[in-house]
């Protein structure tokens, strides 16, 4: 998250499709790209500009949201394709295990895998309207299974940030950070340090 209200979550994609076209290791890293997004920009548009006009490399699935308009935008990104989608447009489509859900853009794990998109869309539909950090930490990804090694939720019209981590494999109890404790944060008391 940034102090312009801007929140980025990217996952790489190992089950693309054709859609993605072409990969290159030869361009800005994504994270040095998500970093400067979060440091130089201030509106979604901003985010969106930067990555048409960079030379990416890698298949990712990418989010950016916007606090300050309350929009939100995800990304298919590779080296030859960056297609931007809301709850209208978004793929993969034409697939029963990826169903278009009003004002979600959402992914299971990866592109094409559809046990995890199944249950999130499920699970996002039962709580369709009562959305909220804690509904999505116990009920969303503690069921859909995703988020082993860092899982963050974002409220960035009231600059909150929920974040868990996956525990070392010698700490007792479950190891997957979606199924440990949340810490909470005031990210406003945190740039104002």
């Amino acid at each position: 998250m940034s102090a312009a209200q801007l929140g980025i979550s990217e996952i790489g994609v190992a089950y693309s499709d054709s859609t993605f076209g072409s990969e290159s290791r030869i361009g800005i890293p994504f994270i040095f790209l998500l970093r400067d997004i979060l440091q130089f920009d201030q509106t979604l548009d901003d985010a969106i500009d930067r990555m048409v006009n960079a030379r990416r490399t890698c298949d990712l699935i990418l989010g950016v949201g916007d606090g300050k308009y309350s929009s939100f935008r995800g990304m298919e990104y590779s080296y030859s394709v960056l297609d931007v989608f809301d709850d209208r447009n978004m793929r993969p489509d034409n697939v029963s295990w990826h169903p278009k859900i009003k004002d979600a853009v959402y992914w299971g794990m990866d592109w094409d895998c559809p046990s995890y998109n199944t249950v999130l869309s499920t699970q996002i539909n039962k709580y369709y309207g009562q959305l909220t950090p804690e509904v999505a930490i116990r009920y969303l990804t503690a069921v859909e299974r995703s988020g082993d090694n860092h899982l963050a939720f974002y409220n960035l019209v009231d600059m909150e940030m929920y974040v868990s981590f996956a525990a070392q494999f010698h700490v007792g109890g479950n190891v997957q950070a979606y199924a440990r404790q949340f810490t909470k944060f005031d990210v406003n008391a945190l740039f104002n340090m």
